[in-house]
């Protein structure tokens, strides 16, 4: 049992010249919470999790870098203390098919960033004396294995037959140090397919499916945005798109609304018929969905979840090229007939948002509050 939950307050009262001894439980807790930073969609799905560890009156502390720990500091304040730690070196490099074949070669440069910010981990998670270690995708963020707990929807690297199984094992090794893997999708079908389902190198035991995770909340609102188009992810993809869809925005007709996911330029202005953001809060952004008849997106797995919890079905997915978890959702939706989606370099917008109007979006079996407590439930074990 961690050192928190060892503490009780006794207290002695006299009640008709007896004393009663009452033992009142302490059952706040002490997390660091590791979020990863590969986008802003780790940053995003942890907020409500978050934001319910603190309601219980637990403290938390954050491990992150970049855009997603800006975001994090802005979001929660005071409310949390913060550490700035990099993280792991990224395997995506250009296009798919030159990821699948430099990814074994960079695994050297990856477990070499590992043990650096692993470090850099253990010591504050040491210093610290925390009950338990959450991490999202944080691979240097876990402590013993019974108060270590990793949220992960992607347990597999989608890529051709040989370079998967190698991965499998890859990604088996790097989460062996967690007790509870965390996946944020359904269990059954769910919505991740293959990715974090059938797993030949991971005991099932240790797997948790919380459900869907999402910052965003329906909302019933008025739809006066004709195309809300967010653009996320790493560069250069995401500046390549932006400069595509700018573009092309003639071609559409009605109010236009283009966020570009860029927290270090935060301008806005108004170009032709389209409204543009370099960036917008977790709240705007969740403003602009609910108000959007229609939506251009990534198929970044936080952003299927958004599109999820919010019931929309008019969308046009654009996986960002290279990102093979993205490429291989929006084939997966597409097959499905949750949604349709074209490849960036080569969209035609009317065309593919026409066709895109016809498919059905998911229908979820609980929401992000439900999964929120099962997360909770799962903590307090």
């Amino acid at each position: 049992m961690t050192k928190t939950l060892k503490v009780f307050f006794i207290i002695s009262l006299r009640i008709s010249d007896k004393y009663i001894i009452l033992s009142i439980f302490n059952k706040h807790m002490k997390i660091l919470f590791g979020v990863f930073d590969w986008g802003l969609g780790h940053a995003t799905r942890d907020i409500p999790l978050i934001e319910e560890l603190l309601k219980e009156k637990n403290r938390v502390d954050i491990i992150s870098t970049g855009w997603a720990l800006k975001l994090l500091k802005v979001h929660f304040k005071g409310r949390c203390r913060y550490f700035d730690v990099p993280s792991i070196t990224s395997p995506y490099q250009g296009r798919t098919s030159i990821f699948l074949f430099n990814f074994i070669s960079i695994i050297p440069q990856m477990l070499v960033s590992l043990r650096k910010i692993r470090k850099l981990s253990r010591r504050i998670i040491k210093e610290g004396g925390y009950d338990k270690i959450v991490s999202d995708c944080r691979y240097d963020v876990h402590d013993q294995k019974d108060n270590s707990y990793l949220i992960n929807h992607q347990l597999r690297f989608k890529s051709v037959f040989f370079t998967e199984i190698f991965t499998d094992l890859w990604l088996a090794y790097i989460m062996k140090p967690y007790g509870k893997i965390l996946v944020p999708d359904f269990p059954g079908e769910g919505l991740t397919g293959r990715l974090s389902h059938g797993l030949p190198f991971v005991d099932k035991n240790r797997i948790e499916y919380l459900g869907i995770l999402s910052a965003m909340k329906r909302k019933n609102v008025k739809k006066d945005i004709d195309y809300f188009i967010s653009l996320s992810g790493p560069e250069p993809q995401r500046t390549m798109l932006e400069k595509q869809i700018l573009q092309k925005a003639d071609m559409l007709h009605g109010k236009i609304i283009l966020a570009g996911g860029n927290p270090d330029a935060e301008h806005s202005f108004v170009s032709n018929k389209v409204k543009f953001h370099s960036f917008l809060s977790p709240r705007q952004q969740e403003d602009c969905m609910n108000r959007a008849k229609f939506l251009i997106i990534r198929s970044g797995y936080t952003t299927i979840m958004e599109l999820c919890e919010l019931g929309i079905k008019s969308a046009l997915l654009i996986p960002a090229p290279g990102q093979t978890e993205q490429e291989y959702l929006a084939d997966l939706y597409e097959r499905r007939g949750y949604f349709h989606h074209q490849h960036q370099n080569r969209p035609s917008i009317v065309k593919d948002i026409e066709k895109s109007r016809d498919f059905k979006g998911f229908r979820i079996p609980w929401s992000t509050k439900e999964s929120v407590m099962k997360f909770m439930d799962i903590l307090k074990k």
